[in-house]
Order: structure tokens, then sequence, then C-alpha cells
């Protein structure tokens, strides 16, 4: 393959220009928006995930599990050259995490791991603790906890006129799962809200062993920016930018309909996530 390679007549195309395009629209819709820093109670998951990303090292090792928590951590963290950033976005299994970073820490013992994983995912296979103690697995587990499960929670808000079954705090609650981490001698950490956010992140990332971080979030959220409806193409998400400004980023002309986009039947009014 790589003689292969060496006899091209032709030179690889040059996307540096298509590179800095795609970067300036991160640096100027970056869905962290400065007022998620000011909640006062509990953790605003975005700030969470930006604040992690800045405190990560240039080579350690971020697993992602799956639901409302991997939206946010595709949204508000930024990989570094160097890191690893794992998710298995095409099956999207709760509870992947927890073992992609028990298989990330056997692969590469030197690095640092980090596990996210939510509330319902980290209910899926906690007796895997035990695994930790029995071969020293030293992975950092932070637990995104809106105590719901909250993608489906989302998406029945915004689809069912607010009606919402079986996903919290109706016909769900998580446990303690510091009690139950400690029951094996693991290290905890809780979370709960962000004055003490970034010494709390460090306490996590700077421990020699395993760790368990309980981070405390309100239970209903926005996961934004987002796809709305079946006609609104992957481009143009909610919340909706004016139409001349969506239609100034435009490299091809927008799809049919493009004027008038759908809307969620329900807006919430008392969204907890905000200041």
């Amino acid at each position: 393959l790589l003689i292969a390679l060496d006899r091209r007549s032709k030179p690889l195309p040059d996307y540096s220009g298509w590179t800095e395009r795609v970067m300036e629209w991160k640096r100027q819709y970056d869905p962290v928006r400065p007022e998620f820093f000011a909640q006062r109670e509990r953790v605003h998951p975005y700030a969470f995930m930006r604040r992690l990303s800045e405190k990560m090292g240039a080579t350690d090792i971020l697993v992602g599990d799956c639901g409302g928590n991997i939206v946010v951590s595709n949204h508000a963290f930024e990989t570094k050259y160097g890191q690893r950033n794992l998710t298995n976005n095409g099956n999207s299994p709760m509870g992947f995490s927890f073992a992609g970073a028990m298989g990330a820490w056997f692969a590469a013992p030197s690095r640092q791991v980090v596990c996210t994983i939510g509330d319902g995912g980290f209910n899926m296979n906690p007796q895997e603790l035990q695994t930790f103690i029995n071969y020293g697995v030293k992975v950092k587990t932070f637990i995104l906890n809106n105590h719901i499960y909250g993608i489906t929670k989302a998406y029945q808000e915004t689809n069912f006129q607010g009606r919402a079954e079986a996903c919290g705090p109706k016909g769900y609650n998580p446990p303690d799962f510091l009690k139950i981490v400690q029951a094996y001698g693991i290290k905890t950490v809780a979370i709960r809200n962000h004055a003490e956010m970034d010494a709390k992140i460090e306490e996590v990332l700077q421990f020699d062993g395993p760790v368990v971080c309980d981070v405390d979030m309100h239970e209903f959220h926005t996961y934004e920016p987002r796809i709305f409806g079946w006609k609104t193409p992957i481009e143009d998400m909610y919340p909706y930018l004016p139409r001349e400004e969506f239609r100034a980023n435009m490299v091809i002309e927008p799809a049919e309909g493009w004027m008038n986009p759908e809307y969620p039947d329900v807006v919430r009014r008392n969204d907890r996530s905000q200041p």
C-alpha cells in the first residue's frame, strides 16, 4: 500500500481552506454558551464537559458513553492533538464507556483514561468495579447524573406536548452510586455545583488510582444544536440561525423550505438548566 501511494502521479488534495472554514464555524457558533457557567445550582453538563476538556492532559484518553451525555461530550469536549476520544456512536449501547475505558487502560496503562457516563449507563454493570480492584485499573469515571434517562426525557418533552413516561422521575430513579462504589473500596468524589467543579475535577484527575465522581445535574436541559423534525436537513439545526445568516453560510443552495423550518411543539418555559 505504501509503495502504491508513493507511485501516485497526483499529490493529495489540499483541504486546508475547508478545514479552516470549519474551525471558524466552531469558533463562531460554539454550543457552550457563557451563561451555562453562571448556573448557581447543580452542574450544567456543557460547562462541566468544557472544563473537563480544558483540564485533561495532551495524551489522555476520553471514552464517552451514549444518550444525552455523549451528545454533550461531542458538543463541548475539545479534543487536543495527541488525545484519543473514543465513542460508540453507531450503536450507542448504555454502559459502553465503562467497559471501553477498561479496555483503553489495558491497552495503554501509562496514559490517563477518563470515562464519562450517565446514571442510566453506569447502572448497567456497576459490578465491574470489582474488575478495577482485581487488575488495578486506574480509570477515572465521571457520572453525569441527571437522575433520569435524559435523551428519552428530552425527546418526550419536545414531541409529546410535555408528556413523559418511564424515564424519570416517574418510573425510574437511580441509586446512591457513591455508596455502591465505596462498598468496593474505591475513592469517590461528588461535584454538587460550579463553585467546587474545577477543584474536584483536578482532584479526580490527579489521584493515583481509580475514582468515581458523581456530578449532580438538573433533570432536564436542552441538547443544542440539534436536528428537529423530518424535513429539516442536517446543516440547518435548531435553534435556527436568522435565515439570511444561514443562507450566507451555505456553500450550495439550501434545501426546499429553508425559509420556514419546523419548530418544536413544546417550548419548555421553566428550563432549570438556565441560571
